[in-house]
């Protein structure tokens, strides 16, 4: 039995909640700008992609982009971009508020459960644990699931408890019923209403259809007489959740990212027991042992708890686990293991974010634990012979120490531990943060190109996000196949991801060298390149790009060739450049299709350097070189101003 609220307490139990979720915002809001995250991750670039693509007009339930998205929290977002601008921060906002409502959330279903003082402690944890900080801190739609689900559950118990008196299950007047049937309803369409957040929504269907089972076998009376709640409950949960289902269905595959991760799965449906128990045990082990082991998901393999409230939830899961037969109890057990199965089933658990619709019941397992002490009042007499009320603020000084040593654990974890691994700084794009910092706080207007990883995909819209300023025409390239030198502009891309050799020595001829500017490098280009403005091209394709020159080595069993083009016009589509090694017979031996520099960042009077390497065959004999440009969506060529569709360069003999 959890002790009795104490009067004060209960009477100003606002004031605690209020601190409570300043504390919450604090860990939630600041810093939230790329500091920690230091950057923006690809996915979370993708939801703004998709955001774009609902402000252009195109609506669903369901996007396909990005292994498949749940619609609901892109349009929240939407909202916001709408309404506070488009920005990294703005793109974050949304999580951090649903962040911060499900603090209040926790603590409104803890209370309607187990009371103020349970709530309180329950809401605490719920405001100062990494777990639902971190999420609380992504552009991501995960952290979404519990808000919703949560507000489920609470409006389920309001039309549960709707049905009896504080005391006991009686009856109460037909007014009150009715009231029920409307708390039912509301938390039946938030029940359906959550299957449009995250995909380890799925398990919230399993955990209504299980507990439902529970009360008509242990708690028949009770199922009763709230029976057309219940049956409500469910008939607007089918009727919110049926177009998803319909779709997801109707088109089978879209979700293809949940065949890459359910191997435990697949070995359970073919008698493999082992990785669902290895599964199991790891999950029990987050809560005080060894946590999710990414960094991409937390701080790797850091437990949710400490050590001192670890002790308390696992306290706590044993009461409840001997209580199963009370309602309560049995509710919190079947949420928690209802929202572990998405990490069970999959690989990489414990998966904090496949598990993360356990966070609103999370805090009041530690508290259910904290029945315990009460065991051990009598064994000290010294305790024995305090004053209740002296007891009581021993223990409430003890819960506020607890509370401040995880707020200070979990400060130290998202702002120095976490940002600082070499991991997160990748896989968040810091240097492409630094770069842009750089450039929003320098005064040149110069054109910039950007090197990256994705230059055709992700580094744009990052760059989009990131940079402050309007004023600068970027351009993106691949520095391990090629470098855009803009006019009398400058050139950055992450120390980590270095210009080919070969490319970076076409610089140095010229005099741009490298300038180490921490996670990024600049280069600055001046008019080192100027004097390629009027040079005599070699070929002109299709009066768009200028072969100016070209230089071709052998080493080892490869070709080489590292070739120089002028942009005379931006293009109109894409490009691609074709390079064929032809035997004396005019057949192509082999060939390499690239582009390190997407034509559709080009500007007029832009400098490309590609490089391209192909093996040689092993056939001694003279082989030829032929260079070419096309269109990769229509496979047409470009001609030259002399008709063909591309140029012979030297030839080379192989021994």
């Amino acid at each position: 039995m959890l002790p009795r609220t104490p009067p004060a307490l209960a009477r100003n139990y606002r004031l605690v909640l209020v601190a409570i979720l300043l504390v919450a915002a604090v860990l939630r809001i600041h810093g939230l700008n790329n500091t920690s995250p230091p950057g923006l991750e690809h996915d979370e670039v993708a939801h703004w992609i998709i955001n774009r693509d609902i402000l252009a007009g195109n609506h669903g339930i369901y996007f396909t982009d990005a292994y498949g998205h749940e619609a609901g929290f892109h349009y929240l977002q939407t909202g916001f971009m709408v309404l506070m601008g488009d920005n990294a921060f703005v793109l974050r906002l949304p999580s951090a508020y649903a962040g911060l409502l499900l603090v209040a959330v926790s603590f409104a279903l803890a209370r309607r459960l187990f009371g103020i003082g349970t709530a309180l402690v329950a809401a605490g944890l719920m405001a100062v644990l990494l777990w639902p900080i971190f999420y609380s801190r992504l552009a991501l739609r995960a952290i979404s699931l519990p808000l919703v689900s949560g507000l489920s559950a609470y409006f389920w118990w309001r039309g549960w408890f709707s049905h009896q008196s504080e005391r006991g299950y009686r009856l109460e007047s037909g007014k009150k019923n009715l009231g029920s049937l409307v708390w039912f309803a509301i938390a039946g369409f938030l029940a359906g209403l959550a299957l449009y957040t995250y995909m380890a929504s799925r398990a919230i269907p399993i955990f209504y259809l299980l507990f439902a089972l529970y009360l008509l076998v242990f708690h028949r009376r009770a199922f009763s007489q709230r029976r057309a709640g219940i049956l409500l409950f469910f008939g607007l949960f089918a009727l919110v959740a049926t177009p998803l289902v319909v779709y997801l269905v109707s088109n089978n595959g879209v979700e293809s990212r949940i065949s890459e991760v359910d191997a435990p799965l697949r070995a359970l449906l073919h008698g493999d027991l082992w990785p669902v128990l290895e599964n199991s045990l790891k999950i029990m082990a987050m809560f005080g042992y060894q946590g999710d082991p990414l960094w991409r998901q937390n701080v790797a393999y850091l437990p949710v708890f400490d050590i001192a409230i670890a002790m308390f939830f696992m306290i706590g899961l044993a009461i409840t686990l001997w209580r199963w037969r009370k309602v309560r109890t049995m509710f919190l057990l079947l949420w928690l293991f209802s929202s572990a199965i998405p990490s069970i089933m999959t690989i990489d658990a414990p998966s904090s974010i496949r598990m993360v619709n356990a966070l609103p019941i999370l805090g009041i397992f530690p508290v259910i634990g904290l029945e315990v002490i009460h065991l051990f009042t009598p064994l000290s007499t010294v305790f024995g012979r305090l004053s209740p009320v002296f007891r009581r603020n021993i223990a409430i000084v003890c819960l506020l120490l607890l509370f401040i040593m995880n707020a200070g654990r979990t400060w130290r974890a998202i702002f120095h531990t976490w940002p600082a691994n070499d991991e997160v700084q990748f896989v968040w794009q810091q240097a492409l943060t630094e770069a842009a910092s750089y450039l929003d706080n320098s005064p040149e207007a110069s054109g910039v190109a950007v090197g990256g990883w994705t230059p055709d995909t992700m580094d744009p819209p990052t760059m989009d996000l990131t940079l402050k300023r309007e004023d600068l025409e970027l351009r993106y390239f691949d520095p391990g196949r090629a470098v855009i030198v803009p006019a009398g502009g400058r050139i950055v891309h992450p120390t980590a991801l270095p210009l080919h050799p070969s490319l970076a020595q076409a610089l140095a001829n010229r005099g741009v060298l490298p300038k180490p500017m921490g996670l990024f490098t600049l280069l600055e280009t001046d008019d080192a390149f100027a004097g390629l403005s009027n040079d005599e091209p070699l070929a002109t394709f299709g009066n768009e790009i200028s072969l100016i020159d070209y230089e071709i080595k052998t080493e080892n069993d490869d070709l080489e060739l590292v070739v120089v083009w002028r942009v005379e016009t931006q293009p109109g589509a894409s490009r691609r450049i074709f390079l064929h090694l032809l035997d004396q017979s005019g057949s192509v031996v082999t060939q390499d299709d690239a582009l390190g520099a997407p034509a559709v960042h080009w500007q007029a009077d832009d400098i490309i350097i590609q490089h391209h390497t192909i093996k040689l065959p092993a056939s001694p004999g003279q082989y030829w070189v032929r260079l070419g440009i096309y269109d990769p969506d229509s496979a047409s060529r470009l001609s030259t101003s002399s008709g063909t569709d591309s140029v012979l360069l030297d030839s080379t003999t192989v021994q």
